[in-house]
């Protein structure tokens, strides 16, 4: 099974006393989150080892998927500071803990790293074009258009010369059928 590891970046609430904030007590607060598009690509960081997992919160990412409608491989402008800082902290965190001996399952670092390199920022990409439907006043290429009954007869007394001729030579030459 092939993974798209395309992340967006969204703004998640935390609730005051929330065990999972790093605010505490404070007042209900917005942080930055990055989140997989792809609902398998969160599924697979879900098996992951729980090192890895932790790997990956820290630095940032959520392990829920974000509704997007962008394109693979392309990133919305507004989002790349945010995205580097987030990349930048999860390679830290890789320095420091190390993945090295962690069971992965299906989340392919390598894949990651290739992806995250050539994902590039770009507005207003659809993921799949909605709703879409031919055009009914123009023919499709795909259906040939079919003979008049002149063209047949032109074919057919065509070939019938044709078979004439040959019939004839061979008569001429001695050889017949």
């Amino acid at each position: 099974m092939v993974l798209e590891y395309d992340f967006d970046i969204v703004f998640v609430e935390q609730v005051k006393g929330d065990p999972d904030t790093a605010q505490g007590d404070a007042a209900n607060a917005e942080t930055v989150r990055a989140q997989f598009r792809d609902v398998k690509t969160a599924d697979a960081l879900r098996a992951t080892s729980p090192k890895i997992r932790k790997i990956f919160q820290d630095a940032g990412f959520d392990l829920d998927a974000t509704d997007s409608e962008l394109t693979h491989g392309f990133y919305p402008p507004r989002d790349e500071p945010e995205r580097e800082r987030i990349l930048r902290a999860l390679f830290d965190n890789i320095r420091t803990m190390g993945i090295k001996g962690e069971y992965c399952g299906e989340f392919d670092f390598h894949r990651f790293l290739a992806e995250v390199k050539t994902a590039r920022p770009r507005n207003g990409q659809p993921r799949k074009v909605v709703d879409w439907t031919p055009n009914p006043r123009y023919k499709s290429p795909a259906t040939p258009e079919r003979r008049t009954l002149p063209g047949r007869i032109g074919v057919a007394l065509g070939l019938a010369v044709i078979l004439f001729a040959v019939l004839r030579y061979l008569a001429e030459t001695g050889s017949t059928p």
